[in-house]
């Protein structure tokens, strides 16, 4: 099924986009934030090692997600199904999505919450958690 509106999984795509980076780099956080609503929240376990999810605005996800010398090994997202659904000026993407660690993948899922402003979407509240890590051979 198509989705209502191809901005919103563009908008939802440049967000992954912006996660990926090269050992030795880090995530294009300028391109990431700009998805967003500067007030944000971000509900999700960073890690498979956390213990629980926890809530971030923007700066504190930037600052969780490297963590564990995250810099010096890379990492990236591939976004996998989506759906969405559109009600007036709110958007509901829940995307499927694998988190690719140097030494494992892991399958996760980010219901992405949406509001259309007068420049377009952005994002305003994501929740997510992942399964188990599955290591790579």
């Amino acid at each position: 099924m198509p989705e209502p509106d191809d901005s919103i999984g563009r908008i939802v795509d440049k967000a992954y986009d912006a996660l990926a980076f090269d050992a030795g780099g880090q995530p294009d956080w300028a391109a990431f934030a700009a998805v967003f609503d500067e007030q944000a929240l971000l509900a999700l376990r960073v890690f498979p090692e956390d213990t629980a999810v926890s809530l971030m605005t923007l700066a504190e996800y930037a600052e969780a997600q490297m963590r564990h010398d995250l810099g010096s090994h890379g990492y990236s997202e591939t976004p996998g199904e989506r759906s969405t659904e559109v009600i007036g000026d709110v958007a509901c993407v829940r995307q499927a999505f694998t988190m690719n660690f140097v030494d494992r993948s892991v399958a996760a899922v980010d219901v992405f919450l949406l509001l259309r402003q007068a420049d377009g979407w952005r994002i305003f509240s994501v929740a997510s958690d992942m399964e188990q890590a599955t290591p790579r051979a």
